[in-house]
């Protein structure tokens, strides 16, 4: 369950971090509008950018506050939140046909996975992924490549909130670090460069993610196990 759980919340990440990328080296100021659309079309929830700040010229851009919300029917505040984005960009390869990025440090991002009954948050966003969506796009867009040469995500957190949990947990992600991205072969299409952050997310969260399913089961077990032996143990004790 957990790997495609969080294949989930990586595909939305990953999107929409190129979703930012993409309009802020093609079209500056409407990166917050843009975010916010695709976002949306993307996850069949609300998303909204607290504040956006873009200087294409001087080669900079910061987004705070990136939030996705939790599909209706769900408790936690929000499915996604990223509190900082910081972009640093070539500004000499806007003028070719390959912007190159020259890093980008998405900083806390938090995940909220949570499960009721047999309802999950992210299984609800799946069903939407999983579905044609008008997501905002362009030709370019499409064809269009990028260069990022360092991709990095630190400080990430996943609140896991499940029935078969006494209270909400949460687990640290390790740090993802991704270098050199289309940098060999003259730029990734955006589709490369999706999948080159997406798996080392991935991994990550499936990593920190399964240890904590796998111990919970764990104890489920002994506790069942234990459980059982002490029902017995009282019938035999009833009988004498």
């Amino acid at each position: 369950m957990g790997k495609k759980l969080f294949a989930i919340a990586g595909v939305a990440v990953a999107l929409i971090l190129v979703a930012a990328l993409y309009v802020t080296t093609h079209l500056g100021g409407y990166v917050g509008d843009a975010i916010e659309a695709y976002g949306r079309a993307t996850t069949g929830t609300d998303v909204t950018v607290r504040s956006v700040d873009i200087a294409v010229t001087e080669g900079r851009g910061e987004l705070k506050g990136l939030t996705i919300d939790n599909p209706t029917g769900f408790d936690t505040d929000y499915f996604l939140r990223v509190e900082d984005i910081k972009l640093a960009i070539d500004v000499r390869s806007l003028a070719g046909a390959v912007p190159v990025v020259k890093d980008v440090l998405v900083d806390s991002a938090h995940l909220n996975a949570e499960q009721r009954g047999d309802a999950l948050n992210l299984v609800v966003i799946q069903r939407h992924l999983s579905q044609p969506s008008p997501v905002p796009t362009t030709q370019a867009a499409e064809d269009g490549k990028i260069i990022i040469d360092r991709f990095r995500l630190t400080h990430g957190k996943v609140t896991l909130t499940s029935d078969a949990l006494d209270k909400p947990e949460e687990i640290d992600l390790a740090d993802v670090v991704v270098e050199g991205i289309g940098r060999t072969k003259g730029g990734a299409t955006y589709e490369e460069a999706t999948q080159a952050v997406l798996n080392p997310i991935l991994r990550a969260a499936r990593s920190a993610v399964e240890g904590r399913v796998r111990d919970a089961a764990t104890q489920s077990a002994r506790d069942e196990v234990e459980k059982k032996a002490s029902e017995k143990l009282e019938k035999l004790l009833e009988r004498n």
